[in-house]
């Protein structure tokens, strides 16, 4: 029977920072998901009376959280989908917090809809996806591959936002999309479910031009199935769905955007604005539209206006963070219509939409109190002596903890081993088990008297990475440690005798990560350990002989990895514009420059079509000869191709 482990993760009084970017409340009102610029997810306890309480961080993302969306029937499976800025997509099992399917893909999504017709479809539904790409991509929500595309035969686009449209009244599915350029786009979901699964091209059945530029929202009224409200960040606008014929149009006032808005009920909408604050209105008959005439053919529109009824508070305290906000509306009791919004200063707000919204006795807005306000630290704060037992094991002196922040961290389990980097330059060395037991066993005296801890003082600036070399190879020194700091120095410590072996000064800016090369390189008994600067640079140490063996510097972008030719005696760094540099590293001469996932602009035409998974390098040796006969500038000299699948250097 296989044994499992049981992860437990300590933190001091300070909360760790979760800057929301997108947010969302499941189905059954019980749960609260946020992403965050930082890349975690955190999981909210939603109770009936829609108090909040933090349930537990996720840990899966390498990137920001760009959106957040359902990805089953939530009644059956609670699943949720996130996407982040570097194509990760990932769903989690809200009730465990699991991660049950992982995929990254070279699209970077902005928004996702679930979509899935029990009666049509067989599998777990699509996931209907847009952002930086043209056009919706179409996703299977169980294996997250791109099954299909909803592509547009006019002016393919970026698209802004999208929705699902579903009218009872004649049975049939259809997707609303706008694009960057302002144009909306149907596609006729139910009718071309046998094409997708025969991958047919599918093209949209209906656009129209609208008028203005960044949408935010478009939302179907499903209650009348005629009015379309959409969204944008300098006004919002009521479309009749039958024609797409404008109804109403209201600008946002000076200095002001719009960020969203929802359909409430029949001819009642909320909208609300970057900064925070939301406005319900009601629309109101103003009769026949002066804009048509007779002599159009077409017959005579019954317009609408806004009717302000009410707007939501807002705290006085509040600073001018970037807001996410969303609406939530279950017609099940007792569930509640919910205004909710994330701050990129971790803030939770909740606001009760009452079911019918009215104005005050004199005709002005009512204002609609805050619910619910919480964030990550009031939860830290209700725990305050289990975080104050944590924050006392790292130091073993609480007077000087109270100041120092931990900017770094690596574990050893071979040797029970936390160390933990310090913003003064400290390094403290403690037993990871003990630290634990007095931080989960409050009032155990004993283990505190039995704690022990080291402090390595060489570093005179933040400690930024730090590595355990001997973890990675077996081969080097069980007594090695190395530590980077935003200053360029990297020291070798002996960790058990808290000796300073040699300092390395790169002079290539902050060191951001430290990795080993692997035991099949090559040099076996010349294993290197690989420093990424943030100046875009490089630079290879030898530990045993204390010195440089490649410092690679030309770089015109961040390095992002680097990987070891398992032959050859080069390094392959790959960049953050998706280039890579390959360097020889006893002459610390580039050998080659590589675009990778695309085709050099000069390159001969009937290469462009078909050509994804190919490679254009550079090579130094035969740049004169190709200029010679091809005449192409010295900075850009093509000679090759190359496949990336065939190309053995596992980038």
């Amino acid at each position: 029977m296989q044994s499992s482990l049981q992860a437990v993760v300590l933190w001091g009084k300070k909360a760790p920072q979760h800057s929301v970017t997108a947010i969302m409340i499941t189905d059954d009102q019980q749960t609260v998901v946020t992403g965050s610029h930082e890349g975690q997810l955190c999981l909210w306890t939603l109770s009936p009376e829609l108090k909040i309480s933090a349930k537990g961080l996720l840990f899966g993302h390498l990137a920001p959280v760009k959106c957040l969306a359902r990805a089953r029937d939530f009644s059956k499976q609670p699943y949720v989908v996130s996407a982040a800025e570097n194509g990760e997509m990932c769903i989690w099992d809200v009730t465990s917090g699991q991660c049950v399917e992982k995929s990254t893909l070279p699209y970077r999504h902005t928004a996702v809809c679930y979509y899935h017709c029990s009666s049509r479809m067989t599998g777990e539904g699509w996931l209907l996806c847009c952002g930086e790409y043209q056009d919706v991509l179409i996703i299977d929500a169980k294996t997250l591959a791109v099954v299909h595309t909803f592509t547009s035969s006019q002016s393919p686009d970026w698209v802004s936002c999208m929705s699902i449209v579903h009218s009872m009244r004649i049975q049939e599915d259809s997707l609303l999309a706008v694009s960057v350029a302002g144009e909306l786009k149907v596609w006729d979901l139910s009718s071309s479910i046998n094409s997708i699964q025969e991958k047919q091209d599918v093209f949209e059945k209906e656009s129209k031009w609208l008028d203005a530029l960044d949408c935010r929202t478009i939302r179907f009224c499903m209650y009348t199935e005629r009015l379309l409200l959409v969204v944008f960040s300098k006004c919002w606008k009521v479309y009749d769905y039958c024609d797409f014929s404008l109804l109403w149009t209201e600008a946002s006032g000076r200095g002001q955007f719009f960020a969203g808005g929802e359909v409430l009920s029949a001819h009642r909408v909320i909208i609300w604005t970057e900064d925070g604050h939301g406005s319900i209105y009601q629309l109101l008959n103003s009769g026949v539209s002066k804009s048509m005439h007779p002599a159009d053919g077409r017959t005579l529109k019954e317009t609408v206006y806004p009717h302000l009824l009410c707007s939501t508070s807002v705290q006085e305290d509040k600073q001018s963070y970037p807001y996410v906000m969303g609406y939530m509306n279950e017609r099940k009791d007792p569930f509640y219509k919910v205004l909710f919004s994330g701050e990129m200063s971790g803030r939770i707000t909740l606001w009760h939409i009452p079911d019918v919204p009215v104005s005050e006795f004199d005709g002005s807005p009512r204002e609609i109190p805050i619910t619910t306000s919480w964030t990550l630290q009031d939860s830290f704060d209700q725990h305050h002596m289990l975080s104050q037992n944590t924050t006392s094991c790292f130091s073993g002196f609480q007077d000087e903890m109270e100041t120092v922040v931990i900017t770094s961290s690596e574990y050893v389990p071979t040797l029970d081993k936390l160390i933990c980097g310090c913003e003064d330059g400290t390094i403290f060395i403690i037993q990871a088990l003990n630290a634990a037991k007095v931080g989960l066993l409050e009032g155990s005296s004993s283990l505190k008297d039995s704690h022990s801890h080291k402090i390595l003082k060489g570093h005179h600036h933040c400690v930024t990475s730090l590595l355990y070399p001997h973890g990675v190879s077996s081969k080097l020194d069980q007594s090695w440690m190395v530590s980077g700091d935003q200053d360029s120095c990297v020291i070798l410590w002996d960790i058990f005798t808290e000796e300073i072996l040699h300092k390395f000064f790169l002079e290539a800016g902050p060191v951001t990560s430290l990795l080993v090369s692997p035991e099949n390189y090559r040099l076996r008994s010349d294993q290197a350990i690989g420093c990424v600067c943030s100046h875009h640079a490089v630079v290879l140490l030898h530990l045993g002989e204390r010195r440089s063996l490649l410092s690679a510097r030309k770089h015109l972008f961040p390095v992002r990895r680097i990987r070891w030719h398992p032959l050859e005696n080069v390094l392959i760094v790959g960049c953050a514009d998706d280039s890579a540099y390959i360097w020889e590293i006893e002459t610390e001469l580039v050998l080659q420059f590589l675009l990778l996932g695309q085709v050099f602009p000069l390159v001969e035409s009937n290469w462009k079509s078909g050509m994804q998974d190919v490679l254009i390098s550079v090579s130094l040796g035969d740049k004169r000869r190709a200029q010679k006969e091809k005449g192409w500038p010295v900075s850009w000299t093509v000679v090759n191709l190359v496949v990336i699948r065939d190309m053995p250097y596992g980038l």
